[in-house]
């Protein structure tokens, strides 16, 4: 017998996540200055403050982290008034996104959430070998009440990302109170909130309400965005207690590394720099959503810090040719979406240059 034939068929099927291209790769290949715009990080760079607390921390990485990442999960409590044992550490949120579905799926049991979503979701729902019930978009977000339908006795976990990605979307707080009314106790409730500093819509739901009326909803929010600090992995949980206890019994240990713990500490401290992120984000949806206006391309207005737009051409060939221009971008044929592709916001230089690189090729 092969090696491979002894690998489950579920495993096999997985064609594994590809992020964007560092751009040390696409400066190595063609010998060019490239700029990164495909996988939504901060172009103003980490705080300071992280920066510092790391220098300081360098010398004793030679010790194992604090498993429970107890002085982080304090702050972090303060910061939302709720209780430590009501926050889980992750290597990032998708870290806590695969401790659920350890913990709360078998092979008879389902995930329900929506097409074009975060692809870690389906490939998650591969991994584990269960039925993944994903209902159709409508205009580009997520549709509850499909959703809604959708709910079974099988239905293990459901997962809304607010804001999508790739999309930029939101649900709004009325749409999700007429779902959460809805959902079994049976199921777990996951939102999905890695982007929400960036919203800017006083429509925007109050999750936390959620877990404190006693529902059985996790809240997953990330220091890889607005903070800065997706290179050092480090994200977060908010439910009630008895949930947190379900997730730490799958919880690898040690999966949170000192660095990432005090940076994220210090990041915390310093909410100018967030603030100055989160404006300049916002003044640069504006400088974007007029020039794409200007030059004919449909877009999806976002409440992110990313723009999905309709190029009219396979998003594959426009995203080859964009990167002979040193502008790394995300084609989404692989999300369903042949013609489209994501760019993540950057600096007002990046974005000019995005936009020149776009006016060159469109133009060939």
């Amino acid at each position: 017998m092969k090696f491979s034939d002894s690998v489950p068929r579920n495993i096999h099927a997985i064609q594994p996540y590809k992020p964007g291209k560092p751009i040390e790769e696409v400066e190595r290949e063609l010998g060019i200055k490239a700029i990164k715009l495909a996988s939504n990080e901060n172009p103003h760079g980490p705080s300071p403050k992280a920066i510092e607390a790391i220098r300081r921390y360098l010398e004793h990485v030679e010790l194992y982290p604090d498993d429970t990442g107890y002085y982080l999960r304090k702050r972090l409590a303060e910061r939302f008034n709720v209780g430590m044992d009501e926050i889980i550490l992750g290597s990032g949120s998708s870290d806590i996104l695969a401790m659920a579905f350890h913990a709360m799926l078998t092979t008879d049991t389902e995930v329900l959430t929506s097409e074009g979503s975060f692809i870690v979701y389906y490939l998650l729902g591969q991994t584990k070998g269960c039925r993944m019930i994903s209902t159709p978009m409508r205009e580009f977000g997520y549709d509850l009440k499909a959703m809604a339908a959708g709910l079974s006795d099988r239905t293990r976990l459901v997962i809304i990302a607010n804001p999508n990605n790739p999309t930029g979307t939101i649900v709004t707080s009325r749409q999700l109170d007429e779902f959460m009314a809805k959902v079994p106790d049976h199921a777990l409730v996951i939102l999905d909130e890695a982007y929400f500093e960036y919203v800017n819509n006083a429509e925007y739901p109050d999750s936390f309400r959620y877990f404190r009326e006693g529902k059985n909803v996790v809240v997953l929010r990330t220091f890889s965005k607005a903070y800065g600090l997706a290179g050092l992995r480090i994200g977060y949980g908010i439910a009630k207690p008895e949930i947190i206890d379900t997730l730490q019994k799958v919880r690898l240990a040690f999966n949170t590394g000192s660095l990432g713990q005090v940076a994220a500490l210090a990041a915390l401290d310093d909410e100018p720099h967030v603030r100055k992120t989160v404006e300049s984000n916002r003044a640069e949806i504006e400088f974007l959503n007029r020039e794409l206006s200007a030059r004919g391309v449909k877009y999806v207005p976002t409440s992110s810090n990313f723009i999905f737009m309709d190029l009219a051409k396979p998003a594959r060939e426009l995203d080859a040719a964009m990167l002979k221009r040193g502008v790394i971008i995300r084609p989404m044929a692989g999300w369903g979406f042949p013609t489209m592709i994501r760019m993540s916001i950057g600096t007002h230089e990046q974005n000019r240059k995005f936009l020149e690189a776009l006016d060159q090729v469109r133009g060939s």
